[in-house]
């Protein structure tokens, strides 16, 4: 019974995550932490930091996730309902998106789809830094390494394995 909430869990929020998947994240902590308890606080946001330093964060993500809910199976019931409604989604949108693109309707539920994305990711800012801005070391990190994405031509990769060095070398 577990392992088919856990895949409709993550079918629903991978159906319903629409402008890219970080905007999940609340979704999944409110339901794996708050409502099954199935994680902790701690190890939602190891999951997090897991899929930062593989290909795929999300789906790596989600995979630790369920290994974590039901083992191997877990993982395998995890990752099939994570991609799913994508292919799902992406079939339909697809075949109907250049044919129907022009009418208001499309355009306008675009129009009111972007602030709602924007919303979900400062959430997701929010829920991250409670738990990983600890002291002022940490704070620190991450005020550099925005600079640093924001301010810089510098690969994401490089920057991420830098915060990870100095966050080694400190702790």
């Amino acid at each position: 019974m577990v392992l088919l909430k856990l895949a409709a869990l993550l079918f629903l929020a991978n159906a319903l995550t629409i402008g890219g998947g970080y905007a999940m994240i609340p979704m999944l902590q409110q339901e794996f932490v708050d409502h099954y308890h199935w994680l902790s606080n701690k190890e939602f946001l190891d999951a997090i930091a897991i899929g930062q330093v593989t290909p795929g964060p999300l789906t790596v993500m989600n995979a630790f996730m369920g290994f974590k809910v039901g083992g191997l199976v877990g993982a395998l019931v995890a990752m099939f309902a994570s991609y799913l409604p994508c292919v799902i989604i992406v079939t339909l949108v697809t075949k109907y998106y250049l044919r129907y693109k022009e009418l208001w309707a499309v355009r306008a539920g675009f129009a009111g789809i972007k602030p709602a994305v924007v919303g979900l990711l400062i959430a997701v800012l929010i829920f991250l830094s409670q738990g990983s801005l600890i002291n002022q070391t940490t704070k620190g990190i991450a005020v550099i390494s925005f600079a640093l994405l924001t301010f810089t031509k510098i690969d994401p990769s490089l920057i991420i394995i830098g915060s990870g060095i100095l966050g080694a070398l400190l702790f």
